[in-house]
């Protein structure tokens, strides 16, 4: 009987648990129409992490007002959860719980006539199959698309392999971020990043396949080069939304 009530009362914790995590997280408190980002899971199977990092002068109405370290976001297979980062909320949300995209938001946009939200993508310590948006397909303030990071990292990575010679190819493999084949067929197997990438790997991605985040040497290795430094300015987005949405696949 004891047993019973026991397991009983852990199905029904863990139906709740489930319901809280498919409905809302973040600020307990949050106003109608203030910062919000969707975290929309398209898998069939696995849970997506996020880790949430908020500024140190975040205000008391913020998520992780004052920094310090904060509860993960959890997205159950197939779930979208409304995340509410709270008035004033600047920091990042991390795919793969620190080791995939990083997607960096500011909400503290509000100038003479007209809201900004300011958001990026970057790779430099992981990637991973995440993207970045308005919720409702806004395009950037300034008319261009509006969509942060990669839907497919490998996909966009194999798009532009054939373009380099087997020679270039090869040196990318040989510094492990890369996993393939060369030559004129060649194709990758495999792609990954991380803050000690060779500055060839970082090159690739950014300037040859063109990956829509901040993938350059100026924050992975301490250099920078004009053509790096340009194809960074490219990817500081902004709109006059404050709800987002982030879709990993």
């Amino acid at each position: 009987m004891h047993s019973f009530a026991f397991f009983a009362a852990v199905a029904v914790l863990f139906s709740f648990f489930s319901a809280v995590l498919a409905d809302t997280q973040g600020v307990a408190n949050f106003s109608p129409g203030g910062p919000l980002i969707n975290l929309v899971n398209t898998s069939p199977t696995e849970t997506h992490v996020y880790k949430v990092e908020g500024n140190a002068d975040n205000p008391p109405s913020a998520y992780g007002a004052g920094g310090g370290s904060l509860p993960a976001a959890t997205v159950l297979p197939g779930q979208t959860v409304k995340f509410h980062l709270g008035q004033g909320f600047i920091g990042a949300l991390t795919a793969k719980n620190g080791e995939g995209s990083r997607f960096e938001v500011n909400f503290r946009g509000d100038s003479p006539g007209e809201y900004k939200t300011w958001y990026n993508s970057d790779m430099q310590f992981g990637m991973s199959n995440t993207t970045l948006g308005p919720a409702h397909g806004d395009k950037q303030i300034n008319g261009k698309e509006s969509l942060a990071g990669e839907q497919d990292c490998l996909a966009k990575a194999n798009s532009a392999w054939t373009a380099l010679d087997a020679g270039s190819q090869q040196e990318l493999l040989d510094t492990g971020y890369l996993e393939g084949t060369t030559g004129e067929d060649g194709v990758l197997s495999s792609v990954h990043m991380d803050k000690q990438a060779d500055e060839k790997v970082v090159d690739f991605f950014q300037n040859v396949a063109e990956f829509n985040a901040y993938v350059h040497s100026g924050s992975v290795m301490g250099k920078e080069t004009s053509k790096t430094g340009a194809a960074a300015d490219r990817f500081s987005w902004s709109v006059k939304t404050k709800e987002l949405t982030i879709t990993g696949y």
